[in-house]
């Protein structure tokens, strides 16, 4: 599959970001491979996540405190890292990544424009006629999409069904990308045993859009958001969150 944007995640300072960030989730950082100058890339399989220095939009745009995700467009396309390692005298599958990239949350105050307006880049909904889901992690509405060219296995457009930590994200930064969904290899409790031994706090197992699932704490509550889900995601709740912000 080809992607015709990157995700990345902007701070003022790469070098000294982008390894912790990879420590927390288990994996590891590399530093060169972005779109500008220095960059740091984690391989997520599915997608490069890009740890890159923080570009102004205007200048009373200053860094935020735990960055902002951003996705960057690439005209012609890029391949997946999984697609990328597997050359056409290698038909063997790629290796396993210990995280991947299962979804990319976009925030949006409303779902059906935001569907609208991405419906270009989107893929069709894995499970159609399926209603919205509900994310208790971030507090939101879901609406899960095969990614088509963006980032990651799937989107899943979010809407806040409470005063949690995607309204918070909406607050700051306004709409986009807003949460990395990602899946370890080793599934999710063998994740989580091993996150806590190194120091990471998550939160208690919760039921999302992708099934179980766990938040991993310690940024802002505006985000940017990380959320890791099981290997084996199991049935995600069916039912609607309320169409208006709860208390």
């Amino acid at each position: 599959m080809t992607r015709w944007a990157r995700v990345t995640w902007q701070v003022p300072e790469p070098a000294a970001f982008a390894p912790g960030l990879a420590a927390r989730l288990g994996t590891t950082a590399a530093e060169g491979g972005g779109l500008g100058p220095g960059s740091w890339t984690i391989d997520l399989g599915s997608a490069w996540l890009e740890v890159r220095p923080w570009l102004r939009e205007s200048p009373t745009d200053h860094p935020l405190p735990g960055g902002r995700l951003v996705l960057e467009p690439i005209p012609g396309g890029e391949a997946t890292p999984e697609e990328a390692e597997v050359t056409a005298d290698d038909e063997a599958a790629a290796a396993p990544r210990p995280v991947r990239l299962a979804g990319l949350g976009w925030a949006t105050v409303e779902l059906d424009r935001a569907a609208d307006e991405l419906g270009m880049w989107l893929g069709d909904a894995p499970d159609p006629g399926a209603p919205d889901t509900a994310d208790p992690l971030v507090g939101a509405r879901a609406r899960v999409r095969d990614a088509g060219g963006l980032p990651g296995d799937a989107v899943l457009l979010l809407e806040p069904s409470t005063e949690g930590r995607l309204a918070a994200s909406l607050a700051r930064d306004g709409e986009g990308a807003s949460v990395l969904y990602l899946r370890p290899a080793s599934g999710l409790r063998a994740w989580a045993a091993d996150a806590r031994a190194r120091g990471v706090t998550v939160s208690a197992r919760r039921v999302g859009p992708l099934g179980g699932s766990v938040l991993v704490a310690g940024g802002p509550v505006a985000g940017p958001h990380l959320v890791i889900v099981d290997t084996h995601a199991g049935r995600a709740s069916r039912t609607r969150a309320a169409g208006t912000i709860a208390p």
